[in-house]
């Protein structure tokens, strides 16, 4: 039961990353579809890759594209 749920919320936010209007949003939504993908790692009894796509895919990866987006914005202040 766990599973589906978690599953239907895996396709809920892939869609809400596709339909997202900003970066920032869509940056949130992929992190949170990470997350969930974390979830399942677990139920599949795998917590050395879940813990290993916790820290890399929403920790590092988040990290990462908030910075670039931080620079690329600023770039584009300096360019107007």
């Amino acid at each position: 039961m766990i599973h589906e749920i978690v599953l239907i919320l895996l396709v809920g936010t892939a869609v809400l990353f596709i339909i997202s209007k900003t970066l920032i949003q869509a940056l949130i939504v992929l992190s949170a579809n990470t997350l969930l993908l974390v979830i399942i790692l677990f139920f599949y009894q795998a917590p050395d890759v879940a813990i290993t796509m916790a820290v890399v895919g929403t920790g590092a990866t988040t990290i990462l594209y908030l910075t670039v987006l931080r620079k690329v914005e600023g770039l584009e202040r300096k360019t107007k």
